[in-house]
């Protein structure tokens, strides 16, 4: 596959999750509701159909390798993300970077809950001491799952290395990466998509497949 990302194999990839990736309601329902308990969402994104398709799931790959290929050469770094969101995406990464460049990248995951059981363990895999990047599906600077990825890493004794890549951001501005701050340093986030790219409203997208 080709790491030039051809705009229709994006915009292919960009219709699967438009039409089959998230789930919106009208205003007023009630059929999401929000974590906290207090309210409901008006749309939700279920990436795993999008992060399991393989032509899919190799472009995001490609994806990744465009941008970090360079970077990761001169500054080497191991993968991580929450269970199981992001296992499919790492997977691919690091399948990709030593069949296209020869890269050993080490992967590790951290689990939603430590186990009860056995090791008890948080963290599956063996992480080495190199800087973590984030990986993930989707995120915002409120993203449950980055935080405890953070708290994860944090508690582990190591570094990140300052960048993040998931497949959907909330982006406030177009072209740029969103910048979280936290206590072990600050995760500049890109992606292949942001909220802008989808018709996320109930009446936007159903008046467009209507039309």
């Amino acid at each position: 596959m080709s790491d030039n990302l051809p705009a229709v194999g994006r915009e292919t990839l960009r219709q699967l999750i438009n039409d089959n990736c998230i789930y919106r309601v009208p205003p007023g329902s009630k059929e999401l509701p929000w974590m906290e308990g207090n309210g409901h969402y008006g749309w939700q994104f279920y990436l795993r159909k999008a992060v399991l398709d393989p032509k899919a799931i190799q472009l995001i790959a490609a994806d990744f390798w465009r941008r970090y290929a360079p970077y990761f050469k001169a500054n080497p770094f191991q993968v991580a993300g929450v269970e199981a969101a992001a296992v499919p995406i790492l997977t691919a990464i690091i399948w990709h970077g030593f069949d296209r460049f020869g890269f050993e990248v080490n992967g590790f995951t951290i689990r939603k809950e430590r186990k009860k059981y056995g090791l008890q363990n948080l963290i599956e895999g063996l992480p080495t001491y190199e800087p973590v990047m984030f990986i993930d599906d989707l995120t915002s600077p409120a993203h449950n799952a980055f935080w405890h990825f953070v708290n994860a890493i944090r508690n582990a004794g190591l570094p990140l290395n300052g960048l993040g890549y998931v497949l959907v951001r909330k982006a406030e501005k177009a072209g740029s990466a969103t910048t979280i701050h936290t206590s072990i340093g600050s995760v500049a986030i890109e992606s292949m998509f942001t909220l802008d790219d989808f018709d996320m409203g109930y009446a936007e997208y159903y008046a467009k497949e209507t039309a």
